[in-house]
């Protein structure tokens, strides 16, 4: 059975941070030490390189031999490298035992920016996980962080908080955080991260999905439930038991449900889809009449075979047992006429009030980086877009190009066209292909109108009277294709993220 820290001690807890801080015990410290890359998850036949790199690592090394790698070490190195946390108040938090001149931890502790997330050990070669299992952080965490809006307010909430990152990052703005999981040991796991990371004002609640909740409403609700499409029940993290993709349906409406008006929603998930839908339409079913505005993005879309592949291949797999596990899945797929998978997330904002709208996003999931203006921009320019009655209409407003974007000029080689790409370096890292005269109207979006940016920009390109007339009447469609991904936004700005 595995071991679950203890919150009982905050001030024990504390030290700990002020000792992890001094090592200091940071994302960066550790890769440097490991010399890993941009991540620190080793796989099984990395550990014995690691080790040696760490020899003259000292204090630090000892720290992440202890709780990166989860490898026994001596009680003086654990003694010198723990001081002045003494090394039997480690093992009355359930961090380590000790015993026979070795200390040996019970728990991981993984540096992510300026956090540090407590969760099981690191799974070793041929051992099997506890149902109860509970992760680190792991890349769909990371980009629900990054598609989280991030204004100050009142009431949020994690839904499956898991490890409890999500809850401890909504808990610097927001003045009431709740995070629920139906797992008991996820819970006491996200209550000691929230000592560990200062954060222990947080409500943490034990329940499945919106149980522990009743009626309450959000200002923004976070969820990264377990979206895996699977036939098995072996994961709380990753299997929900349910059939097929209902449980991204479940929390999706029931999320809508739970956001106060105005409130914001981030959801990833997954859905059974047809390799030709590139509009998300059993997710656009799911949020029908919800009285929420949705953007669908999503990451990928995967055969059957594939997803089953990944979501179980492991350095010391058995290839027949492999096989058997696969074939499992497969004739799961096969049964419930599941041809496609497709991964993504869902950003919900509820307005009751009004006609709703729907858009649907490739994300560059590389390029992706903290989105919370992103959004926002998005958002307000979706609303605009909506309440016009015509593409005329857009020619009269004033826009600008947002700051934080790149031009990028490329020749091919033998050739004499020029490739010019528009990018963001915000939020999802949005790209466009542009030519020459849209580069010319984007750099004239200097407080005038489009239409005037239009008129110099066709001349500055030498445009003759007819093509001049047609290069305006495209400006409305050409600000529709900018506006939308928020490459431009209305000259007067809207509000920073926190």
């Amino acid at each position: 059975m595995e071991a679950t820290p203890k919150s009982e001690d905050p001030g024990a807890i504390g030290l700990l941070r002020d000792v992890l801080d001094r090592a200091p015990f940071t994302g960066e410290a550790v890769r440097d030490a490991l010399g890993a890359g941009d991540d620190i998850l080793s796989r099984n036949r990395d550990i014995p390189v690691h080790e040696r790199r760490l020899r003259a690592r000292g204090t630090l090394g000892t720290l992440i031999r202890l709780f990166v790698l989860n490898l026994a070490v001596s009680e003086a190195d654990a003694t010198a490298a723990l001081a002045p946390l003494p090394v039997h108040a480690a093992v009355r938090l359930g961090l380590a035992r000790q015993g026979d001149g070795q200390v040996t931890p019970l728990v991981r502790l993984v540096p992510h920016d300026d956090l540090v997330i407590a969760s099981d050990r690191r799974v070793e070669s041929g051992q099997v996980p506890g149902h109860d299992h509970v992760p680190g952080v792991h890349r769909p965490s990371v980009t629900l962080a990054h598609l989280t809006v991030r204004r100050r307010i009142a009431r949020a909430l994690d839904l499956g908080t898991g490890n409890g990152i999500e809850a401890i990052l909504l808990a610097r703005h927001a003045s009431h955080v709740i995070g629920s999981d139906v797992n008991p040991r996820a819970i006491e796991f996200a209550r000691f991260n929230g000592h560990l990371n200062r954060k222990p004002g947080i409500d943490w609640r034990v329940g499945s999905w919106f149980e522990p909740l009743g009626d309450e409403r959000f200002d923004v609700i976070v969820s990264n439930p377990p979206y895996v499409i699977s036939p098995e029940t072996q994961y709380a993290y990753r299997d929900s038991g349910m059939q097929g993709d209902s449980v991204s349906e479940q929390v999706v409406r029931e999320v809508a449900a739970h956001l106060a008006e105005g409130g914001f929603g981030t959801v990833t998930i997954s859905w059974a889809t047809d390799k030709e839908d590139t509009e998300a339409g059993s997710v656009r079913r799911w949020i029908a009449g919800a009285g929420c505005d949705a953007w669908i993005l999503t990451y990928r879309t995967e055969d059957p075979l594939t997803t089953a592949k990944s979501w179980n291949e492991h350095d010391d797999t058995d290839p027949a047992e492999y096989g058997a596990v696969l074939d499992r899945w497969l004739a799961y797929y096969e049964r419930l006429g599941i041809n496609a998978i497709a991964y993504g997330a869902v950003v919900l904002r509820r307005r009751a009030s009004i006609a709703n709208w729907v858009k649907v996003d490739p994300l560059p999931a590389e390029r992706l980086s903290p989105a919370s203006d992103h959004i926002l921009r998005v958002f307000a320019s979706q609303d605009r877009l909506a309440a016009l009655g015509s593409d005329e209409e857009l020619l009269d407003q004033r826009f600008r190009l947002v700051p934080k974007h790149r031009v990028t000029r490329a020749r091919a080689l033998g050739h004499g066209d020029e490739r010019i790409d528009l990018s963001l370096e915000e939020g999802l890292g949005f790209q466009a292909s542009i030519d020459g005269h849209i580069l010319r109207v984007l750099a004239r979006l200097d407080g005038r109108t489009l239409r005037d940016a239009l008129v110099v920009a066709s001349r500055d390109g030498r445009l003759d009277a007819s093509d001049e007339e047609r290069f305006v009447a495209q400006g409305g469609a050409l600000a529709r294709r900018l506006l939308g991904p928020g490459f431009i936004e209305p000259a007067t700005g809207i509000a920073s993220e926190v």
